[in-house]
C-alpha cells in the first residue's frame, strides 16, 4: 500500500512500519530543526532524541487529534519537549560525572601519601602509595612525577622542593598546576568519557 499525506495516520494506527518512513521522509527535517536548537552540541543526545520522537509517535497515535492541531505542530511539540527532556538528562548526566571528578579530584592525594619514613625513594614511595597513584602519575614525565611524588606523598614544602631541585618555586607550580590538568584529562578518558 502507498502511504500518503491522506492515510499516514490511519496507517500509523494501525502500527505500518511505512507510515514512520513516511514521517521521517515528510517531516524529519523539521523535527531535526526542533530538536537542534536543544541539543545542538552532542551529535548522539540529537540522534538519541530523534528516535525518541519517532518512538513516541509510534506508541501514542491516538494522542494526535486532528481537531484540535495539525500533525506537523504536534510532532514539533514533541520533538520540543523530548528535546526538553534529553538535555536535561544529559545535564544530570554531566553533573553527575563533575561530582565524581571533585570526588576523585587531585587534592585527594593526602589519602594516598605514605610515611615519610618509608618515602626516601622514588619506587619505595610507588610501591606504597599503590596502584591507583601509579594510574594517576602514568601520564606524566618523570620530572613532574617526581614533583608530585615529593609535593604530595612525601609531603614537601615547595621551598625545600625549590632548593633541592634548583627550581623557581613559580616553575614548580606551573608544572604541578599543568600535571593536574593533563591528570584530569586523563582521568576523564580511563572514566569512559572523551576529554570535552
Amino acid at each position: 500500500m502507498d502511504i500518503n499525506q491522506e492515510n499516514f495516520l490511519s496507517e500509523l494506527r494501525q502500527k505500518n512500519p511505512l507510515a514512520i518512513e513516511f514521517i521521517v521522509h515528510q517531516y524529519g527535517h523539521l523535527m531535526k530543526k526542533v530538536i537542534r536548537q536543544y541539543l545542538y552540541d552532542s551529535r548522539e543526545a540529537f540522534e538519541e532524541c530523534f528516535n525518541d520522537v519517532l518512538l513516541a509517535v509510534w506508541n501514542n497515535p491516538d494522542r494526535f487529534d486532528d481537531k484540535k492541531s495539525e500533525f506537523k505542530n504536534w510532532l514539533c511539540a514533541i520533538a520540543k519537549y523530548r528535546a526538553i527532556d534529553t538535555l536535561r538528562r544529559e545535564q544530570k548526566r554531566r553533573e553527575r560525572f563533575v561530582s565524581l571528578e571533585s570526588e576523585v579530584d587531585l587534592d585527594h592525594w593526602e589519602q594516598l601519601s605514605v610515611s615519610n619514613d618509608h618515602a626516601n625513594d622514588w619506587e619505595m614511595g610507588m610501591d606504597e602509595a599503590g596502584e591507583e597513584l601509579k594510574k594517576l602519575l602514568s601520564c606524566l614525565s618523570e620530572e613532574d612525577k617526581d614533583l608530585f611524588f615529593r609535593r604530595y606523598v612525601k609531603e614537601q614544602p615547595v621551598d625545600e622542593i625549590s632548593k633541592e631541585k634548583n627550581m623557581k618555586r613559580s616553575l614548580i607550580y606551573a608544572r604541578i598546576s599543568r600535571g593536574k590538568k593533563k591528570m584530569k584529562r586523563h582521568m576523564k578518558c580511563q572514566m569512559g568519557g572523551a576529554a570535552e
